[in-house]
């Protein structure tokens, strides 16, 4: 397991998009994200992650 979670890899930066690669139980999710939707995903996520530990 990832520190990111099972299935889940690395990001990366390449040609001015950050990419991301998830495995599925059916394959292999990719996605290519422009930097600033990379920043609100993040900001995003963190948002939620606090949610969830309110929710414990």
């Amino acid at each position: 397991m990832s520190k990111y979670g099972d299935g889940v890899h690395e990001p990366y930066a390449f040609s001015g998009s950050v990419n991301l690669t998830v495995d599925d139980y059916d394959g292999r999710a990719q996605t290519s994200i422009s930097p600033d939707e990379a920043r609100l995903l993040g900001l995003r996520l963190i948002k939620m992650a606090d949610e969830a530990e309110d929710d414990r």
